[in-house]
């Protein structure tokens, strides 16, 4: 199902958004290697769910679901 333009753009400022936040927590307030690690996860997983909006195509999790599911 395709998109509206301007969802598209709503949903990937969304991302941008959350992947801004993650950084945030990467940089301010982790001190743990764990902290870090799930805040570089939470940057990565909304960048790809950015460009992936942006683009209209699914997002690499769901493709690598889609792939494993039977």
């Amino acid at each position: 199902m395709k998109r509206y333009p301007i969802e598209r753009v709503y949903m990937c400022a969304w991302h941008i958004g959350l992947a801004a936040l993650g950084l945030y927590e990467y940089r301010r307030t982790h001190r743990t290697v764990l902290g870090k690690a799930m805040a570089l996860g939470m940057v990565l997983f909304h960048c790809d769910a950015a460009i992936a909006d942006a683009m209209d195509t699914p997002c690499l999790t769901r493709r690598v679901l889609e792939k494993l599911k039977p």
